[in-house]
């Protein structure tokens, strides 16, 4: 399997620290929950601040003004399956009356190195959207963040990168399909650099580094402060119609 021919060749990196954090701007901060797998996890960096969650916070402030508040539910390896029965529970913390305004899902690549069908990703996926609608209603925005070209990572055995990367092109499809159903849910591709190439990946040769968090991070915040602005999210934007960029971003 790939994920076992994967795992044999790099080492084991520790998750990130302190999986809370808020940035400094204007109004009330925006409560932005990051839900996923290893690189949800921080996996790569030392701290969530100068990982996923906080870089994508950091570029959002930056971008829009708005302070944001933002939280990590994430475990390293897991399936979007996996993210349904141990990360629900996760969501809100009832002790700090704490709960997300906006959720970013990065998953899918351990769905791809399982090679899970697409269908039944598909099925996980929405599955995860329901549990999701649930527990916090149905007008919480929801983003996926697209699954990056694999092609030319150059910490994967050339005879993975291109089986590994087909996969992943197959479930980032499903990605679009599924936000192709509105229901305040929302796709934002990957973009950014070639996959973490150089100085972009970790120790691991596998997980972004600081700086491929960094502009990783940079691209999904861009997407997610159209989708603001715009007020395509329900209740969080400025009301304004939306427009072509976010016709885009939503296909």
């Amino acid at each position: 399997m790939i994920k076992e021919t994967v795992r044999a060749q790099r080492p084991r990196l520790p998750d990130a620290a302190g999986d809370a954090g808020e940035t400094t701007g204007d109004g009330p901060p925006l409560r932005l929950l990051l839900l996923g797998d290893s690189t949800a996890a921080g996996v790569g960096a030392e701290q969530h601040r100068d990982a996923l969650a906080g870089q994508v916070a950091t570029a959002l402030t930056a971008l829009t003004g708005r302070s944001v508040s933002w939280r990590v539910a994430a475990r390293s390896g897991a399936t979007v399956r996996d993210m349904r029965a141990v990360l629900l529970g996760q969501l809100t913390d009832p002790i700090r009356q704490w709960k997300p305004d906006l959720i970013l899902l990065s998953a899918g690549t351990n769905d791809a190195m399982r090679a899970r069908r697409p269908g039944a990703f598909r099925h996980d996926v929405e599955g995860l959207i329901g549990d999701i609608r649930l527990r916090l209603g149905h007008d919480v925005p929801i983003v996926l963040a697209g699954l990056p070209d694999l092609g030319g990572h150059q910490g994967l055995p050339p005879h993975v990168r291109g089986p590994l990367n087909s996969y992943v092109r197959l479930l980032d499809r499903k990605f679009r399909l599924i936000t192709a159903r509105g229901e305040v849910l929302f796709y934002v591709p990957a973009g950014g650099p070639p996959p973490f190439a150089g100085g972009w990946l970790a120790s691991d040769r596998f997980h972004p580094s600081v700086p491929g968090y960094r502009g990783w991070a940079r691209n999904l915040a861009a997407g997610i402060a159209t989708l603001l602005e715009t007020g395509v999210c329900s209740g969080l934007g400025t009301g304004a119609a939306p427009t072509d960029e976010v016709a885009a971003v939503r296909r």
